[in-house]
């Protein structure tokens, strides 16, 4: 068996039969700037420094050698990060020679896509009316940047707020119809990492745009959460803050994300729930996981 495969094969087994959660996806926050000004975030008003270089090299040296091997790159936008004539293709060749399986990073788009990476996660939050109410004017030089050609895979990251909600199905209906070339749409929902603000949906609200989202999958639209991590993301029972994930920045690391822990019963961060339910081994989860390599 292949060392990766039979590493994932062991991981799970402890897992799902002994419920022992190593670690396995690790994060990090290149930097907190950004060239946007997206509504309900407040990462870059916080003003802190980039990683440097050595920094960002002990961190994932130590990563690898505590057992994660899935990487990814966000910030801020890493694609403003730099350190002297480091960039962040610096930071994929570093940690592919330490023996990261796969790296991927979390883009707005704005700034192209060019990079190494084996899953660049672009975030598109609907349709240029939609798009508007949380990114501004962009939507047009990010979808030509997804249909450019010469980039590694591409996924859509989508957020459903109160101002977004609304456009799921239009914006899955022309990715489909368009052949827009990516992977598929995958549905977060607006965490409120900084209080209970106009953008968060109650559970309640949440519920009915789930079975939407269901419904899209069974007609066949490019959803790619998978319907485990849906409904686990409806019912709210799954386990929060997993030890199978970490990420870091500037400040130090965290167990899952960088969200305040009262915020996590709330949390809307579906790659986490889509976690959980691989390491329980549901069938559709497991799936969705894979096509994430």
């Amino acid at each position: 068996m292949d060392g990766r495969l039979a590493r994932y094969a062991r991981y799970a087994w402890l897992a799902a039969v002994h419920h022992e959660i190593g670690p396995l996806f690790y994060g990090v926050a290149l930097t907190d700037r950004c060239n946007l000004a997206c509504n309900g975030c407040r990462i870059p008003a916080a003003g802190r420094p980039d990683l440097t270089w050595e920094a960002l090299q002990a961190l994932l040296r130590g990563a690898h050698a505590r057992g994660f091997r899935e990487l990814y790159f966000s910030g801020g936008e890493p694609m403003l990060w730099g350190d002297g004539s480091r960039t962040v293709e610096d930071a994929v060749r570093f940690a592919r020679r330490l023996g990261f399986y796969h790296v991927h990073l979390y883009t707005n788009g704005t700034l192209g896509l060019e990079s190494s990476v084996d899953l660049v996660w672009v975030s598109v939050d609907g349709l240029p009316e939609t798009y508007r109410l949380r990114r501004g004017e962009h939507f047009a030089e990010v979808e030509a940047a997804i249909r450019a050609p010469g980039h590694p895979r591409t996924a859509v990251l989508y957020v459903i707020d109160r101002t977004t909600q609304g456009g799921a199905e239009p914006f899955l209906e022309w990715a489909r119809d368009t052949a827009l070339p990516v992977l598929g749409v995958m549905f977060y929902f607006h965490t409120p990492y900084y209080g209970y603000d106009e953008l968060y949906l109650d559970a309640w609200e949440r519920a009915p745009i789930i079975d939407r989202l269901l419904a899209c999958r069974r007609a066949g639209l490019p959803v790619l959460n998978s319907r485990a991590g849906l409904l686990a993301l409806r019912s709210g029972r799954w386990a929060r803050r997993t030890s199978a994930a970490a990420v870091a920045d500037v400040d130090g690391e965290s167990v899952c994300c960088r969200a305040p822990h009262w915020c996590c019963r709330d949390c809307g961060y579906a790659a986490c729930a889509e976690i959980v339910e691989a390491l329980r081994l549901r069938p559709s989860a497991v799936l969705a996981m894979g096509r994430f390599r």
